[in-house]
């Protein structure tokens, strides 16, 4: 390898690894400046699977407002206010292909009214058959 190809590498990684850091600590700031406009805010953990099958929610909006992530380790989720709180979800079903290496089915933007009460955590899951999102206390 060349000397350029080491270097260009080493930005690449450089910068790959400083976006995931400033991203991570930007959405822990969001998260900390919602908790003091709203310290009775409910938690909702998204259920994610990840595997050669994966399962994945992303959230759009939380009363029409973009959503105030937190990261818990491995688990992500968003803070809502207690009571009823309109929520855009979608989700997305990946598994193996035949034809194609792999097959994604979404739901497309889909709203759900979510009702919660304060200081209390939520998880937010996805029935394939029904189709439809459901909220359970944790």
């Amino acid at each position: 390898m060349s000397l350029f190809s080491i270097v260009l590498l080493a930005v690449f990684i450089g910068g790959s690894c400083f976006y995931i850091f400033s991203r991570f600590k930007q959405t822990k700031a969001e998260g900390e400046a919602f908790l003091a406009r709203h310290p009775d805010a409910a938690k909702v953990y998204l259920v994610q699977r990840i595997g050669i099958t994966s399962d994945t929610t992303e959230v759009s909006s939380v009363n029409g407002e973009k959503p105030a992530m937190f990261v818990e380790g491995i688990k992500t989720g968003f803070y809502v206010t207690p009571g009823k709180s309109l929520v855009e979800l979608c989700h997305t079903y990946t598994r193996p292909g035949v034809m194609y290496k792999t097959v994604s089915q979404t739901t497309g933007v889909v709203q759900k009214e979510l009702e919660t009460e304060a200081r209390k955590n939520y998880s937010l899951n996805f029935d394939k058959e029904t189709g439809d999102f459901s909220l359970e206390a944790i």
